[in-house]
């Protein structure tokens, strides 16, 4: 195989793998957008779903449902390699998840 042809093929692996994640949440995205709401709660701010204390216990569980519901205002900052900048809605890569 020649190095061209194995850089194509490289090339080809990774785009495959960054348009695989490229419209959803990463696990690492998702736990800091989970754990940055879940301290605004903590520290007061009004939760932006109905809460039922039966079923919500701690400020973790509703961050958690209302990402799920996509009602958080909040966009991902993605810096990529090569130096370009992506900002994308979390309501927008939810819908894809």
């Amino acid at each position: 195989m020649s190095t061209s042809s194995s850089a194509d093929l490289f090339e080809k692996a990774r785009n495959v793998f960054i348009s695989s994640w490229k419209n959803r949440l990463t696990i690492y995205e998702r736990a800091r957008i989970i754990s940055a709401r879940a301290l605004q709660l903590s520290m007061g701010a009004i939760p932006l779903i109905d809460v039922d204390p039966n079923k919500y216990q701690d400020p973790i569980s509703i961050a958690e449902e209302e990402l799920n519901r996509g009602v958080l205002p909040i966009t991902v900052r993605r810096i990529f390699p090569n130096g370009e900048i992506q900002t994308i809605s979390v309501r927008k890569l939810i819908k894809n998840s």
